[in-house]
Formats: C-alpha cells, sequence, structure tokens
C-alpha cells in the first residue's frame, strides 16, 4: 500500500515538475523574444510594390553594344559600357566603385557593382559572422530543420518571395497563451524583416530576370538573383539615373559566372 502511495506522490510530482519547468520556460521564452523583437517593425505599413518588367538584349542589340566587364576575380558580369566618364574608385571584396566628377570636382554620380550571398543562404546558413547567427541561441533556438519548415509553409523558395510574404504577412502579438512554435515563427520572420534592405519603396523585377530594386532619396540598388547569388547594381544621384536609364542598363546586365 505505502508502495503504491509512494509511487502516485512519485508520479504526481514528476508531472507537476514538468508543469512547472514548462511554465517556467514559457514565461522565459516570451520575455525573451520581447527583448530581441524589434518593435519599429510592427509600426511599418507597406505600400504593394511597383512591377518593372525587364526585357534582355536581343542577340543583334548585343552586337550593337559596347560592354563593361567587371575586373573582380570572384565574379564576372557585363553591362552596357556607360561608364567611360566615369573613374574607378578604390574597390574592396563586395564592391566595384565608380565615380563621375563634375567641372568643380564634385561628385556628379557614383556607381557600385557587387555579388553577394542572398537572405535566403544567410538565414540557412550556421555562421558566427551572420547577423542570423542570433537563431541559434537559447531560447530562441531556431535549428535549420525548423527555419526550411518556416519557409517551405510560406512557400517561400527566394529573396523575391522573403521580401514579398514579409510586406504582406500579418504580426502576431505573442504572449503566454501563444504555442512556443509560433512564438519562434513570429521571432523568425520579425527578426530576418529588422535585417533586410530598406522595403518602403520597392520595385519588383520580372521578365527575363528576377530580382528587387529598392531605393531611398538618393540611391537606388538593383539586385539579381542568378545561380542562388545576387548582383547588385547600385545607383547614386537619381537625377543622374534616371528610371529608364537604370531599365536600360539592367536589361542589358549579362551573368558570365
Amino acid at each position: 500500500m505505502n508502495n503504491q502511495m509512494s509511487r502516485k506522490k512519485f508520479l504526481i510530482l514528476t508531472v507537476l515538475f514538468y508543469i512547472a519547468l514548462y511554465i517556467v520556460i514559457k514565461l522565459f521564452i516570451v520575455y525573451t523574444q520581447d527583448l530581441y523583437m524589434d518593435n519599429n517593425v510592427y509600426e511599418k505599413e507597406y505600400n504593394i510594390g511597383k512591377v518593372l518588367k525587364v526585357n534582355a538584349y536581343t542577340e543583334e542589340e548585343k552586337e550593337e553594344t559596347s560592354y563593361y566587364e567587371t575586373a573582380s576575380s570572384q565574379y564576372k558580369v557585363r553591362f552596357k559600357d556607360f561608364l567611360k566618364d566615369f573613374e574607378a574608385g578604390d574597390s574592396d571584396q563586395n564592391y566595384e566603385y565608380h565615380l563621375l566628377y563634375d567641372e568643380e570636382n564634385n561628385v556628379e554620380a557614383a556607381f557600385m557593382v557587387g555579388q553577394f550571398e542572398t537572405q535566403m543562404h544567410n538565414i540557412k546558413t550556421y555562421d558566427e559572422s551572420s547577423y542570423y547567427y542570433e537563431f541559434n541561441h537559447f531560447p530562441l533556438y531556431i535549428s535549420n530543420v525548423l527555419r526550411e519548415n518556416f519557409l517551405k509553409k510560406h512557400e517561400i523558395k527566394d529573396d523575391v518571395d522573403l521580401i514579398k510574404y514579409i510586406r504582406e504577412r500579418k504580426k502576431i502579438d505573442c504572449n503566454f497563451k501563444t504555442p512556443i512554435i509560433t512564438i519562434k515563427e513570429n521571432f523568425f520572420f520579425n527578426f530576418v524583416e529588422s535585417n533586410l534592405p530598406i522595403l518602403d519603396n520597392i520595385t519588383y523585377i520580372e521578365g527575363d530576370y528576377r530580382g528587387y530594386i529598392y531605393e531611398t532619396d538618393s540611391f537606388k540598388q538593383a539586385c539579381i538573383i542568378k545561380n542562388k547569388k545576387l548582383y547588385c547594381l547600385t545607383f547614386y544621384k537619381l537625377d543622374y539615373f534616371t528610371d529608364e536609364k537604370i531599365q536600360d542598363i539592367i536589361e542589358s546586365l549579362e551573368i558570365i559566372k
């Protein structure tokens, strides 16, 4: 009889222990996600976004075009040579810089071209240098499998899908009643959104290329997705780089490797 009572008490205490442990962990996760969340994300409302239809140069147009080819040993792209009057700047491992000066030696326009890892690659990479390394920390640990599940759930296959979902998603105010998996998903997309480029004014590139253009008051950056890489063209001084000129440069783009 005493053995039965002891077992019963042991089971009750065990159940109570795990309930208490769950409550403590849940409270800790809710508290922690509040610390890590970027609250500015919740205040943002995005417009629909524009679409730019891009048609790559035909073979005939290519034959009639003078091209500039990047000098980088890491990647090779070429595009219509509009840089004849530009001076090469100090390039680094990410960008090639080109500057156009006026008669008073002021910068009239600037252009950069570079290659980067996609956001999707960074999200899936376990790398201490990545800003997404935060996903590897307890208690909001989000495994690669869980990241894949979140992306697959919302049919996110590349950076364009990711940006579209981020801008359209419904944000959740999580509390103790919210399931842990929902808290983690909300934190995941919140954190991704806080690390994406400026999304206020964005144009989706469709047609012969896939990518996006985001812009500020002073520059536009066009990012083309190819071979799971981002090839980015950055245009400073928008009074010099008109929309028509930018589109023409994008349509002339060829990614060599």
